[in-house]
């Protein structure tokens, strides 16, 4: 029977309560609002298969990496609504062409961060761009796994800790699954962005109709988030507004992110992609500062994607200690920062702004 003791030990992919065959493990929000697993221990048969599909029970080892490239996609327009170069959208298009499901983190009505499955190109847009929050894995774990077994095409995304759960849950592989991970500064409480778009709600008097994690309208670098409302914009740098300032610095990232098993050559994905930051300095004439997408390929299945995708790409080749220099979430721990406690026990009473104001200070220009 799984149990969490110490919550760094716990990542949130869902894998456990996937697989339960009695359905007796739920995910429910702690008081920070990061889930983890409740188990109905009257319906508990002590199978053990939670504990066998767990994947920081079964920590992955480090592998080489086969090549690591910066990619632009030639499509200026898919580049410029993407986070950084527009592979992710590519190796998409790929996969629905072979008559596959890609699987993602979206948003839905409400503005929350699911994942789905699309299979057309009109509903993979929903999946383009950072979503700088943890998303709700919900049932794509058992869809992708339907899917398998029926001989379909299955392209599954997301952070690697959720690539992990799913490849824990699976239990085998499969030809023709793909996966690519997003690398991962850790991920913020769903509890702080709701607070979030419940205060931008309030201050403008009227419900948030847009989300934008990644705005590259003042360029790649120094991209804006926005959180629109039907009579409000409110568009800060990456660096100025509170949402963003708390999970760069480590204040509202899950525990587990402090000890993330899957970066520095751990990914159990295909490919890994990132923003190439520093290609300014490594490569100058190639960057445009409108977005260069960084590919780790891990897997010979990963390097025929890309070579599937390489004919629509401009690419440079790099290497990972290049990477890595520039991005530190590739290569190094995140530390949580020391008020993080405190943070969390006022969150229900102050505002993010004053609680940002009261633990770090004045932003960054």
């Amino acid at each position: 029977m799984i149990t969490i003791t110490n919550k760094t030990d716990c990542c949130g992919c869902g894998a456990c309560a996937s697989r339960c065959v009695t359905s007796c493990i739920t995910m429910a929000p702690d008081e920070e609002g990061f889930n983890y697993p409740l188990v109905d221990t009257d319906k508990c048969i002590h199978c053990g298969l939670c504990e066998r599909v767990c994947p920081l029970l079964h920590k992955p080892q480090p592998h080489e990496i086969l090549a690591v490239i910066g990619c632009k996609n030639k499509n200026e327009a898919v580049r410029f609504v993407s986070s950084s170069g527009g592979f992710f959208s590519l190796a998409a298009e790929k996969i629905l062409g072979r008559q596959g499901t890609v699987f993602g983190a979206a948003f839905d009505d409400n503005w929350h961060v699911r994942h789905i499955a699309v299979t057309s190109g009109n509903a993979m847009n929903k999946l383009r761009g950072s979503k700088y929050v943890q998303s709700d894995i919900s049932t794509t774990y058992q869809d992708a796994e339907k899917l398998l077994q029926a001989g379909h095409t299955v392209l599954f995304s997301g952070t690697p800790c959720q690539i992990g759960g799913l490849k824990g849950y699976l239990r085998k592989d499969y030809e023709r699954l793909y996966t690519i991970d997003v690398v991962c500064h850790g991920v913020p409480s769903p509890k702080v962005y709701q607070k979030r778009l419940d205060e931008v709600t309030e201050l403008s008097s009227s419900p948030v109709i847009k989300v934008n994690f990644r705005d590259k309208t003042p360029g790649w670098k120094r991209f804006n988030i926005v959180f629109q409302t039907e009579n409000h914009i409110f568009a800060t740098h990456k660096r100025r507004g509170p949402y963003m300032r708390l999970f760069l610095n480590n204040v509202s990232t899950r525990p587990s992110c402090s000890d993330c098993a899957f970066n520095n050559k751990h990914s159990l994905a295909d490919l890994t992609i990132a923003d190439y930051w520093g290609v300014n300095k490594h490569f100058p004439l190639f960057d445009d500062d409108k977005g260069v997408t960084l590919v780790l390929v891990n897997t010979e299945k990963g390097a025929g994607l890309f070579a599937d995708c390489q004919s629509e790409l401009e690419c440079q080749q790099t290497d990972f200690k290049r990477g890595a220099e520039y991005n530190a979430a590739l290569s190094k721990k995140m530390t949580p920062h020391p008020s993080r406690q405190l943070f969390f026990a006022e969150l229900d009473h102050k505002s993010l702004s004053a609680l940002v104001n009261e633990i770090l200070g004045t932003a960054e220009n």
